[in-house]
């Protein structure tokens, strides 16, 4: 199986709510950023504040972030409170959307467009990258860019 690639369709998402309900979504009509991350993972415990730092820099219409983890939606519920994440977070626990998205780590973390285009993908922890996504959200809204990483985080840390 090969990975996904930048241009490809993004595959539907597959999981339950933190509440334990089903869900499945077609990820289109609205700019997406979706990480994909395991709370046993040193660096998904690392990029999740950083990405609750671009869910909090920028007008929350228009965009969203979603969280994709592979734990029970008891241990992600936990992990959120710890984390203190605001945005949305949906259990894979069974790893059927892993799978559909080719995961080979996590984090992942892919920008699709609004036609459900992948614009972008993250494997791991780039700060370079990170702040790329957040100058294209600032861009896509006409606001002044947010940084989001912090001068002592690594450059990069593999998944």
């Amino acid at each position: 199986m090969t990975t996904l690639q930048r241009g490809d369709h993004a595959p539907v998402l597959i999981g339950c709510t933190l509440d334990g309900q089903p869900y499945l979504e077609q990820p289109e009509g609205t700019l997406t950023v979706l990480v994909f991350f395991k709370e046993s993972c040193p660096t998904s415990r690392l990029i999740l504040p950083r990405l609750e730092n671009l869910h909090r820099a920028y007008p929350r219409s228009g965009w969203r972030l979603l969280g994709i983890g592979q734990d029970t939606p008891q241990i992600l519920q936990q992990l959120s409170r710890e984390l203190r994440l605001s945005f949305p977070i949906l259990a894979d626990h069974n790893f059927t959307s892993s799978a559909t998205y080719r995961l080979t780590h996590v984090p992942t973390t892919f920008l699709i467009d609004p036609q459900g285009r992948i614009l972008h993908i993250l494997v791991g922890f780039a700060r370079d990258e990170l702040e790329t996504i957040s100058r294209q959200i600032a861009q896509k809204f006409n606001v002044p860019f947010q940084p989001i990483t912090q001068e002592e985080d690594p450059v990069f840390r593999p998944g």
